[in-house]
């Protein structure tokens, strides 16, 4: 009941609600653009795990699989190397596998 009291009050004075407003365009979508920019433009490399990995058969050669983790933005490009060049043959990517965070 004092809530609703409160609640009237505040909403018959339309000097108060008026400056209310202005503070929101004033205070808040200005402190709310900093913030953004300080969490949106952070970035965290991805810690990667590189392991050789046997057929079930075992009669092919081991795999190597290359694993990256806990990375922010969400894009990022993995590639293999030999001798410094992008290897495109024999090579067998999977989407990213959402974790939840």
């Amino acid at each position: 009941e004092e809530g609703v009291m409160y609640a009237k009050n505040f909403n018959k004075d339309q000097a108060y609600l008026q400056q209310l407003k202005d503070q929101v365009d004033t205070i808040c979508k200005h402190n709310a653009q900093i913030f953004d920019s300080a969490v949106r433009d952070k970035t965290v490399k991805p810690m990667v795990t590189l392991s050789a990995v046997k057929q079930a058969d075992g009669r092919h050669p081991a795999v190597l699989m290359c694993s990256a983790y806990e990375f922010y933005p969400e894009k990022i490009k993995v590639s293999w190397l030999r001798n410094g060049e992008v290897v495109t043959t024999d090579v067998t990517s999977t989407m990213e596998m959402a974790d939840g965070d």
